[in-house]
This record gives structure tokens, C-alpha cells and sequence, in this order.
């Protein structure tokens, strides 16, 4: 039906291109792509489409900041189109699940922003050529050349470096739909697409991902490249969730895109210094944030299934990412903004609020 209904909400969504009506559409449109997910027994991941619905309203500025519903919108629907069985419609799912979010990069037309535009549509094309190669083959090669597409996306190691490349040329308020909602696409790939790769295979490029991004974290002084590879670092918790467990993966990355959203969103139109903290603790992983719930399954399935060595590599990692979290947010401005304060607030009631939502994703994150 969502092919029918696709066409039917671009032209609704045309002929209001902001204000109410562009709003009450998308609307719409969350709560559609909402509801199918949890008729068809995917009640969990219907709850993890909520930065859908919060990205639009995180970008502060820009040309094309009243066409970020749109874009939310349309990743959306390639989660949806993911979750169907036709690897057709998973392939195009994937495409626009990390596609359409990359189109804000421009939201302003300075030159930086465009090339990053252009770079990252680079990357986004090649990932989704890789993911059709794969679902169009089969058996190993198919896998691995579908997973590959996938951790091109992510920007896991080796393949990383696009990342605080395009980060670091944008503005930052291009920046908050592809740091939350194109990660996020990619890691329900990691869940929804036939993905047979095998831990010793996945595992050291999950390792590899982690380090490297605390190492570049540590040594960036410009937020937005020091963001860009913190990406990579939770991009490499997301691929350690995948060998460990699957359906972790976009659960991680669920968490961790509020608090990238919301930093991103400060740093172009500061909020009080205070909301900047909250957000930098969410990506650290600090109780009862939201961020912690994730990280903390992470280390019990990874305790419990890989050894109390590979946990420990993974907390030593998590407490190093303090340090830069800590410098980005004493070292960014504070302002009257309202955005970054939303997304700080609703990181904090999400998480302290887990025990009774997270109830309906249990089933979701206990190995059967």
C-alpha cells in the first residue's frame, strides 16, 4: 500500500511547502509509517522512529530548513519500505532511508556545505549501489557486498573517513538530519536487511571503528569534525551491537541520534550552556539518560556472549569518549536557543521514563 500512499503524500506535502498544513502532512505521514510498523508485529522499532518526528524541528536555520520534515518524512518511509519482505523494496528503502536526510547538508548554500553535499551523495550512491549488488545476488558475496554498502553508510573503519570530511565542511545546521536520521537508517539495515556476516568478520572492523574515533574525537578541535568522529566511534558501538546481538544496533543508534541532533543544533543557534552538558552526557552514556540504556545492554550481551574482555575494551572506550564530550560542550557557546533545550529535555525524560517505554522493547532486545 505505501507504494500508493508515497506518491500521495509528496504531492500533499508539494502543495504546502511550509506552515500548518506542511506540518499536520508530516504529521500524518510519522504516524502512518508508525502504525504499519507495529501492525506488522514491529511494535518496538515503531517506537524508535521518534527522531523522525523531533529532527525538522532541531534545525534552527537555513534555506531549506521548512523542507527537513520532508526529508524526515521520506527516511522514514525507507525504514518502512525496509521492514517489507521484497528485497526490492528494500533496496529502495535503504536508498532513501540515507538519501533523503542528506539533501538538508545545503540548508545553507555556502561553499562548504555544497561540497559536502556532493561528497557525501558520493558515499550515499556507492552504499546503495553496494546494497543492491547484494540483495540482487546471493549466498556469501551477496551478503558481503550488501554489508559492505551498509558499513560504507555507517563510516565504520576502513571507510571512515567521509565522515569528519563532510562534517567538518558543513554548516552546522545542514548537519542535524544526516548525524541523527541517516545513522539511523543505516543501522535498522543492519537489523532489517538478510545481513549472514559473521562476528569474526564484523567484529574487528567494530573494534577498529571505536578506537578510531576516539582517537580522531580526541584530537579535533573543531566541534563539527570532533562530532564527525565521535559518528564514527558510535557507528562502531552500532557494528559491535550487530555481532553481538542485531536488534541492538538501531536502539544504540536511536539514543545516540537525539543527543548528535541536539548538538548539532546548538552549535548553530546555542541553547543555555547547561542543555549542551545533558547532551554531551547522553552521548557519553551518563544514568538516567537516555544514551545509558543502550550501552548498558551493549556491555551485558557483550559480558555474556564475548567475555569479560570485550567488555572491558568496550567501557574503557565509553569512559575515554568523557573527556572530549566534556571539552565540546565547556567550549561551545550559550545562548536563548530553544531547540538544543527540547532535545536535552526529551533525552532526559526518555531515559528516565525507560523503565515503563522500554517495557514494549524487551521483547526487541532479549536474545531468544
Amino acid at each position: 500500500m505505501i507504494q500508493w500512499l508515497l506518491p500521495l503524500y509528496v504531492a500533499a506535502r508539494r502543495a504546502g511547502e511550509r506552515g500548518v498544513w506542511a506540518y499536520a502532512v508530516d504529521a500524518a505521514a510519522f504516524a502512518y509509517a508508525a502504525y504499519s510498523l507495529a501492525s506488522a508485529g514491529e511494535g518496538a522499532l515503531a517506537l524508535l522512529l521518534l527522531p523522525y518526528l523531533v529532527a525538522p524541528a532541531l534545525v534552527p536555520r537555513g534555506r531549506l530548513r521548512d523542507y527537513s520534515g520532508l526529508a524526515a518524512a521520506l527516511s522514514a518511509y525507507g525504514v518502512l519500505l525496509m521492514a517489507s519482505p521484497e528485497l526490492h523494496y528494500k533496496a529502495l528503502g535503504f536508498a532513501m532511508a540515507v538519501a533523503a536526510p542528506g539533501a538538508l547538508i545545503a540548508a545553507s548554500p555556502d561553499l562548504g556545505s555544497v561540497e559536502a553535499l556532493f561528497r557525501y551523495f558520493v558515499v550515499s550512491t556507492v552504499a546503495g549501489s553496494l546494497v543492491v549488488a547484494g540483495l540482487s545476488a546471493s549466498g556469501e558475496l551477496g551478503s558481503a557486498l550488501a554489508f559492505s554498502g551498509v558499513a560504507l553508510e555507517l563510516g565504520v573503519f576502513p571507510a571512515f573517513y567521509w565522515v569528519p570530511d563532510v562534517f567538518g565542511r558543513s554548516a552546522p545546521e545542514g548537519l542535524v538530519l544526516i548525524s541523527g536520521l541517516a545513522k539511523l537508517g543505516a543501522a535498522f539495515a543492519l537489523m532489517l536487511l538478510p545481513l549472514d556476516v559473521p562476528a569474526y568478520a564484523s567484529l574487528p572492523l567494530a573494534a577498529a571503528s571505536i578506537l578510531v574515533g576516539n582517537l580522531g574525537a580526541t584530537a579535533s578541535r573543531d566541534p563539527r569534525r570532533l562530532l564527525g568522529f565521535a559518528s564514527v566511534f558510535h557507528a562502531g558501538l552500532a557494528l559491535f551491537a550487530f555481532a553481538v546481538y542485531k536488534p541492538l544496533a538501531p536502539f544504540l543508534m536511536f539514543a545516540d541520534s537525539i543527543g548528535a541532533m541536539g548538538l548539532f543544533s546548538h552549535i548553530s543557534s546555542p541553547g543555555p550552556r547547561w542543555s549542551a552538558y545533558v547532551l554531551s552526557l547522553n552521548q557519553i552514556g551518563v544514568p538516567p539518560l537516555l544514551g545509558f540504556w543502550p550501552k548498558l545492554a551493549l556491555l551485558i550481551l557483550t559480558a555474556q556472549r564475548l567475555g569479560p574482555a570485550a567488555a572491558a575494551y568496550l567501557l574503557a572506550n565509553v569512559a575515554w569518549s568523557v573527556a572530549y564530550y566534556i571539552r565540546l560542550a565547556s567550549s561551545t557557546g550559550a545562548g536563548t536557543g530553544r531547540r538544543p533545550l527540547a532535545a536535552s529535555l526529551a533525552s532526559a525524560a526518555l531515559g528516565a521514563a525507560a523503565p515503563l517505554w522500554l517495557l514494549a522493547a524487551v521483547p526487541l532486545l532479549l536474545p531468544h
